[in-house]
């Protein structure tokens, strides 16, 4: 069954805990449910679909509906877990999280791509969360398919509660997914610019640009527009305009110099392209910006006394030493 659609939004706790383990090891296997397995302290390991991953302390694993995994803790390493199963259903029953979806975008994009499984560390209070929702599980005794037939084992308060409870893990969950997916597009969109920067007199193909950073070319260009609000092209102009507007005020190169060195091959296109994006022409632009490259200190020679100070003489090169 698939993970959150609108169309099951309704949520069944199947099995849940919160362990101390010295040690422990199961054999590969699968279930409808979903999971996640959360570590407060130690460490442990996790097999899913032939990969291994180590979870550290405040990192956790979110299973997808039927995938195959193992939980082994080794002997010596003891590590505390908590635990949390849980199925999506169409049927009205248990939680329902239509509202979740509806308000919260953190959440909605979670839904939308969670993938098979998903690693990850705990950016804001998943931990927290998890625990209060576990707590308050295990005060309904005795314990059955919790909240598909709640009433057997909770009164109608604790019902509301873990309601809430279990919205606000999801929402913590989704934040986690969320904080991880930018900061990896944030590390690939570093690598991208430090590129360009380094490569502004050369021609610069998106496809090798997507190659360096480590992605695909539709993922970097959507990276572009998401945090820069432009595509790859565009900054690669605007980056190349910009060396060219400090080269103009800080350099006595001509303009056509000027244009060769900011990754143009013609002064014409740069000329065009340069007053599109200031509004004024490159030699205007030096001349409303431009600093005097060309200091004179007038017909006299500065040199240092012993004592510090500087006196000035008539310049006669003859006397240079």
């Amino acid at each position: 069954m698939s993970l959150f659609e609108i169309r099951n939004p309704y949520i069944a706790i199947t099995a849940f805990y919160a362990l101390n383990l010295p040690e422990y090891s199961m054999h590969p296997h699968s279930h409808p449910p979903c999971e996640i397995m959360y570590v407060t302290k130690g460490s442990c390991l996790i097999h899913v679909n032939n990969q291994e991953f180590r979870l550290k302390e405040q990192q956790f694993i979110f299973l997808s509906a039927d995938i195959l995994h193992q939980l082994t803790i080794p002997q010596g390493r003891p590590c505390s877990i908590l635990n949390l199963e849980f199925s999506c259903l169409r049927s009205e029953t248990g939680i329902c999280l239509s509202s979740l979806f509806a308000e919260s975008p953190a959440f909605a994009g979670f839904c939308r791509h969670p993938g098979e499984h998903f690693i990850g560390n705990d950016t804001e209070h998943l931990g927290y969360s998890l625990k209060d929702l576990i707590n308050q599980l295990r005060n309904g005794i005795p314990f059955k398919n919790v909240m598909q037939n709640p009433s057997d084992s909770y009164t109608p308060d604790q019902i509301c509660l873990i309601r809430l409870l279990f919205q606000r893990m999801m929402l913590e969950l989704s934040k986690c997914v969320l904080n991880h997916n930018k900061n990896t597009g944030m590390l690939y969109l570093r690598r991208a610019q430090d590129y360009i920067s380094s490569h502004l007199t050369e021609e610069i193909r998106v496809p090798q640009l997507a190659e360096h950073a480590g992605i695909n070319k539709s993922y970097l260009q959507s990276l572009f527009s998401r945090y820069l609000n432009c595509t790859i092209t565009d900054y690669i102009n605007q980056k190349r305009l910009e060396h060219a507007a400090f080269l103009l005020v800080n350099s006595s190169l001509s303009v056509t110099d000027v244009a060769f060195q900011s990754g143009y091959n013609s002064r014409q296109h740069f000329g065009s392209t340069f007053e599109k994006y200031y509004n004024i022409s490159p030699r205007a632009y030096r001349q409303l910006h431009g600093k005097d490259m060309n200091p004179s200190t007038g017909d006299d020679y500065y040199y240092m006394e012993e004592d510090g100070h500087w006196t000035n003489m008539p310049l006669k090169t003859s006397e240079i030493s």
